[in-house]
């Protein structure tokens, strides 16, 4: 679970800190950081994952009114009870065009267990005896990517390789069905900004988390009239997804770009809801999950993540503008995001005005009273 966030020098994000609640909803006009914040965590989560650090903070994503090379970011974890604390600042050479990592940290329950100091990479084991973290093998790693994505398991760094487990767990999707491939040419467990490669990642769960899809087809047939089932059949080298309905008492098999958007919508979201449920993510960020589907069917589905943060340590933020999502949340614990005109972006909790409801106080622009 994320505890804390920090970004510094990233867009309209400076020396910005929140605290996400467990089941949140996050709030604000567009353009005022709530995108930005996403961006910085999945940039965060590409880092850890051995992306090269170049191609994920370029220079322009600095602030364009600071002057400073310098962009910092920090997560605060709790995981299993412990807590895990994450620091990484890249330096620009606007120059050149270049940027590397200055310094990279991890503290696990408040002591180091992995540090950058922009030269060499400090190494950290459990000292079984005392329980406690000390110091190992010092490295020379490429300054461009992050060493704790390459670090092999052993018993004594379970510590580093908990957090990493973590932070790869975390799912921030905006699905948008327009854009969903019906097509997996291979698997994946990861899903893209947008559920693109949904397929393949579907590919991937129908074969490594069939427990996933059962008890998914189970919640589908009741928002979905008719359905039976989401299946990949063979084409070629690649499957192709096939939604079954029964019509009349007959099955009708369509491609999935056949069925209508919001009906790829709702398959999208309850497939990510119960890889939620059963641990596939340990963070959701759903990203306007409102798009598409109707009062009716967006509501049961926030009441499904809300049943799995009540009774796991997992945790879940939407990001809408929708009125009933707004309506449904929006009583206790939400974030307002607000920015002005080239400024950087605060939040604040959203106010409670008699007499309205929260979308009503969004839709007046009550919102930074």
């Amino acid at each position: 679970m994320i505890k804390e966030i920090y970004i510094d020098n990233f867009r309209c994000l400076v020396n910005f800190r929140i605290r996400p609640g467990v089941f949140q909803l996050w709030l604000g006009d567009n353009g005022s950081g709530k995108t930005s914040v996403l961006d910085a965590l999945r940039n965060i989560q590409r880092i850890l994952g051995g992306d090269h650090v170049q191609d994920i903070f370029p220079s322009h994503s600095a602030t364009n009114w600071i002057t400073k090379s310098k962009q910092e970011f920090g997560v605060t974890l709790e995981i299993a009870q412990e807590e895990y604390e994450y620091n990484l600042v890249i330096e620009h050479d606007k120059g050149r065009k270049t940027s590397r990592i200055k310094s990279e940290h991890l503290k696990w329950e408040g002591q180091f267990f992995y540090r950058y100091d922009g030269h060499d990479a400090h190494l950290y084991r459990i000292n079984w005896n005392s329980g406690k973290a000390e110091e190992g093998a010092t490295l020379s790693p490429d300054w461009g990517r992050s060493l704790i994505a390459s670090l092999g398991e052993r018993e004594d760094n379970k510590p580093l390789l908990n957090f990493r487990e973590d932070v790869a767990k975390w799912l921030i999707v905006q699905p948008i069905p327009l854009v969903v491939r019906q097509v997996a040419e291979s698997e994946t467990h990861h899903l893209t900004r947008y559920a693109e490669n949904f397929a393949q990642w579907y590919r991937h769960v129908i074969q490594e988390e069939h427990r996933v899809v059962l008890e998914a087809h189970k919640l589908l047939e009741d928002v979905l009239p008719g359905f039976t089932s989401l299946n990949l059949k063979e084409s070629g080298d690649s499957r192709k997804l096939k939604v079954t309905f029964r019509i009349n008492g007959k099955d009708s098999i369509l491609d999935f770009q056949d069925i209508s958007d919001g009906q790829r919508q709702l398959i999208v979201l309850y497939m990510i809801s119960e890889a939620f449920r059963q641990g596939l993510f340990s963070t959701v960020f759903l990203d306007e999950p409102g798009n598409f589907v109707s009062l009716r069917e967006v509501l049961p589905f926030i009441g499904v993540l809300e049943d799995v943060t009540d009774t796991t340590s997992q945790q879940a933020i939407v990001v809408s503008h929708h009125a009933e999502i707004i309506n449904e949340m929006g009583h206790d614990g939400e974030l307002w995001f607000s920015r002005e005109e080239g400024a950087h972006t605060i939040t604040t909790p959203y106010p409670a005005i008699p007499g309205l409801t929260p979308a009503q106080i969004m839709a007046r622009g009550l919102g930074d009273v």
